[in-house]
């Protein structure tokens, strides 16, 4: 009769991989002090490195077990079931015997079950050495021994193995490819979950759906990083307002921001870092306002850098005191303190990143090209070639264009005066930046579009007087101008993009 098995006996592979432990069975039942295994309980994690079909590293459980004899309302387990992927329990109790003779694993060349899944294979690392249990030692659970067994593996790979996807991520591509739409597959991910688990979900199935999508995987990656972005260039706005000032979509972002967003204001202590004082993000008898935020590391990973956000055009003010000076070549407070900020960081030698939208964009642009800054600019302002020359940066010295990453959305206000327009163009400066991205216009324009006449500051009779020239569909040009429109329509692709990612992970 065959022998017992228990947590910690070996489950073989199927002849070109290293036989492995289980690592889960009874909490109540022991044999010879070990607890009991039953079908369905966890091998660690098993591949197949032969040429003939290679998969990924995997997890495995026991597949069949005794007819007559249950453990706690499962199978029991013996030497000689199978194990799921081929293979079988290769060792047990040397005492403890169990009814019938063993199911065994059908033949399964070369891991035939998973490589039918097209499971894609990277490398085989070093296998880990099962850490030793003190059985003895009450109270020990199969839970305990799995988290080990996880722990150990975790310290030996150097990178998320292929098909190991994080349980949100798995969730959501088993519903993609069941057939979840896209607002299914939206609601599983910000169901009861963390900006961190999002995060993590995401980029795995990135990075699984990359060899496949190459093109669309590297986009969405781009594009959840200017999500961030987006989001800081919005934020801008609340500060230093009062609560009663905010429409109820700012005021729902301020709030998500201090709830989980990933981000907080950086310290004086993060500033004095970077080479900044808080008086710097400040310009006297001017609505100028810039801002440092702190990434969450625990989110965005060790490697995130801080980004530094300028506030857009908000009022009549900052059309006289920054975009048509500065579009003249004339003097503006506004971008003479933009190009003192990238000139303060980069004699620091330290890493940031850049974001603004509308005038904001204009003045991380200047930013970025008189600290030589990466920078990502939302339906951005122009640049005047000479404007960061004006501020002590000589030509020679300054960053490319493409350190600039730009987003607008076709058809928005500020892009169509600033380039299709004669008279205005003529006033003005085109953004610049290397790469660009022109989003579709939303699905939705909202009642509440922030854009319309105030996020360009039109409030002052021009408004009317700028839809009028632009067309009949001159409010929608402006609506579209408004960061509540960018944000949407980033979404909208990064959601699209997901979901087929998702069905190719």
């Amino acid at each position: 009769m065959p022998s017992a098995a228990r947590l910690g006996d070996s489950g073989g592979g199927h002849g070109c991989f290293p036989a492995t432990p289980i690592i889960a069975g009874s909490g109540d039942v022991s044999i010879n002090g070990k607890p009991a295994a039953r079908k369905g309980d966890a091998v660690l994690l098993h591949a197949c490195p032969c040429p003939y079909k290679p998969h990924g590293i995997h997890g495995r459980s026991i597949s069949a077990g005794s007819s007559n004899v249950s453990i706690n309302g499962k199978p029991a387990a013996r030497k000689g079931d199978a194990i799921d992927c081929g293979g079988s329990v290769a060792s047990g109790s040397g005492d403890v015997f169990i009814g019938d003779t063993p199911y065994q694993s059908p033949t399964h060349e070369c891991g035939e079950g998973a490589s039918g899944d097209k499971i894609p294979f990277l490398r085989i690392l070093p296998m880990a050495t099962p850490k030793p249990a003190f059985w003895a030692k009450a109270p020990f659970i199969p839970e305990q021994f799995a988290e080990l067994a996880k722990q150990q593996v975790k310290t030996q790979l150097t990178e998320v193995p292929p098909g190991a996807l994080p349980p949100l991520a798995e969730e959501m591509v088993n519903s993609v490819k069941n057939g979840a739409s896209k607002k299914e597959m939206l609601a599983l991910l910000e169901g009861e979950t963390t900006k961190a688990m999002r995060r993590k979900a995401r980029e795995a199935i990135t990075q699984q759906a990359s060899a496949k999508a190459p093109k669309k995987a590297e986009r969405f990656s781009k594009d959840m990083d200017a999500a961030e972005k987006a989001m800081l260039s919005d934020h801008i706005y609340t500060l230093d307002k009062p609560a009663d000032e905010l429409d109820d979509r700012r005021t729902q972002l301020a709030d998500d921001f201090d709830n989980d967003s990933g981000w907080s204001l950086a310290s004086d202590d993060d500033l004095d870092k970077l080479g900044l004082r808080p008086e710097d993000f400040k310009v006297n008898k001017t609505n100028f306002r810039a801002q440092v935020y702190m990434p969450d590391p625990e989110v965005f990973g060790p490697e995130a850098k801080p980004v530094l956000a300028f506030r857009g055009t908000e009022a009549g003010g900052d059309w006289t005191k920054a975009n048509l000076p500065q579009g003249l070549n004339r003097d503006s407070a506004y971008y003479k303190r933009a190009v003192n900020l990238g000139t303060k960081i980069k004699n620091n030698r330290q890493s940031i990143e850049i974001a603004g939208h509308s005038l904001g964009g204009g003045l991380a642009s200047a930013a970025s090209t008189a600290g030589d800054l990466p920078a990502t600019t939302f339906n951005s302002a122009g640049l005047h070639e000479k404007t960061v020359e004006r501020y002590g940066v000589p030509e020679g010295v300054q960053g490319s264009d493409d350190n600039i990453t730009r987003y607008r959305i076709d058809g928005e206000l500020l892009t169509f005066l600033q380039e299709d327009i004669p008279l205005i163009s003529r006033l003005t400066s085109s953004a610049i930046g290397n790469t660009t991205h022109t989003l579709p216009k939303p699905k939705s324009l909202t009642a509440e579009a922030v854009g319309a006449t105030a996020a360009l500051g039109l409030g002052f009779g021009a408004g009317g007087a700028v839809a009028g020239f632009a067309g009949v569909k001159g409010k929608e040009k402006l609506d579209l101008h408004g960061m509540d429109m960018m944000i949407e329509a980033i979404e909208e692709r990064k959601v699209s993009d997901l979901h087929s990612l998702a069905q190719q992970a």
